[in-house]
């Protein structure tokens, strides 16, 4: 963004807007003067509205197709930046994306599909011709989580492994007046996919493949060691392109484990055709806890783990947000991707061009902006994040 456009306010469009993402994304935008303009776009029109009625100036809301991309383009003319919170991403980001980019758009997304994130690298050359900034999987996880792993890596010398992780009891929909959480919403689809199928990592210095729901073993500065199981998600295939020299990097899901052995049950089951993603999901969405243990992981809500070498020495640093937002995964996936939004605005993204978010943001900047929207409110980076190292 030229140096005459920083800090005027945006005109921003919010695909899947009024969803339960989408509506913090919104909320946010508008509590941090990002926009001039806020339309909330959605299939369903009167949701939007609501969303659109109750956040006020500068929002409308308007219907919107995501299928259609003659209603894509028409819908981002006469705006500056697209913001998309709409899901499954393997079949809605990239059409989204083109549409934004040939519209002459900047573009958020909280995509959490490794697969289309690599995809959307293949615009990166359309992006910068038309000085456009893209960043992709601006949540949680990614998100967050890739933003605490940068941050602990500038605490190393040199990095040898960079995970990342989240909790099972951050990612649960929190149902709001007039806006009831489905019983088995798209989010437990994405999980359920990604668990049912070979998993893309960062292997011996390699992109390679783990098989989901595998149980891995870590020392974690704090904690002592602690378990967790591996996801399909992006942040280990777009950390190695930050950091080449990685010889690991996995992202893992903490919880209980009865619970985890259950996902394990379900998605062998589903990918054997057992049954259809819906009823997977349903399935998932209650589970038969029976007489399990009341076991907790001692692992944060989300949380990096940075291994390499300090003055010589082994070093593990595990960096993690201390608080987060009481609307659980959608205030803490829909309120980062406003922090990119205002980022934008104020230009301080550091590169046009198709990025995720560890080329794109500096992490303190970013913790200093999200820290004042946790619960509660905290003033900046130091406050907010744990940064916690081992030596030796």
């Amino acid at each position: 963004m030229s140096a005459s456009n920083r800090n005027r306010p945006l005109r921003v469009i919010a695909v899947g807007g009024a969803g339960s993402m989408g509506r913090w994304a919104v909320r946010t935008i508008a509590r941090l003067g990002s926009a001039s303009v806020l339309t909330v776009a959605d299939l369903d029109l009167e949701r939007a509205r609501r969303v659109a009625e109750s956040v006020g100036a500068p929002c409308r809301a308007v219907r919107l197709d995501a299928t259609e991309s003659a209603q894509l383009r028409a819908a981002f003319a006469d705006h500056d930046v697209v913001v998309n919170t709409m899901g499954p991403f393997a079949t809605f980001a990239r059409p989204i994306l083109e549409a934004a980019v040939e519209s002459g758009c900047h573009y958020l997304d909280i995509n959490d599909d490794w697969q289309p994130t690599l995809d959307a690298f293949d615009l990166d050359g359309q992006a910068r011709r038309r000085e456009l900034h893209v960043v992709v999987g601006l949540g949680g996880s990614p998100g967050v989580t890739n933003l605490c792993a940068a941050y602990g890596a500038s605490k190393l010398d040199t990095v040898h492994e960079l995970h990342t992780g989240w909790k099972l009891s951050g990612a649960t929909i929190v149902d709001e007046p007039g806006f009831p959480a489905p019983a088995a919403s798209a989010a437990v689809e994405h999980w359920l996919h990604q668990c049912s199928q070979p998993v893309r990592a960062w292997v011996d210095g390699a992109a390679g493949w783990v098989e989901p729901v595998e149980e891995v073993e870590l020392a974690f500065p704090g904690l002592g060691k602690v378990k967790g199981y591996t996801m399909g998600h992006p942040e280990p295939v777009t950390l190695p392109r930050r950091y080449p020299g990685l010889r690991s990097s996995l992202n893992l899901q903490s919880g209980p484990a009865w619970l985890l052995e259950y996902l394990r049950e379900v998605s062998t089951r589903f990918a054997a055709g057992e049954f259809d993603l819906r009823t997977g999901a349903a399935m998932l969405a209650d589970p038969p806890r029976g007489d399990a243990p009341a076991e907790r992981s001692p692992l944060p809500v989300e949380w990096s783990l940075a291994i390499g070498e300090k003055n010589g020495l082994p070093c593990r640093v595990a960096v993690y947000p201390k608080a987060f937002h009481p609307a659980k995964m959608g205030g803490n996936t829909g309120i980062p991707l406003a922090v990119g939004v205002e980022l934008l605005r104020r230009g301080e993204l550091l590169d046009t061009g198709v990025h995720a978010p560890e080329t794109a943001i500096d992490p303190r900047t970013f913790f200093d902006l999200l820290a004042p929207l946790t619960e509660p409110g905290l003033r900046g980076a130091d406050d907010l994040l744990a940064v916690v190292e081992e030596t030796g």
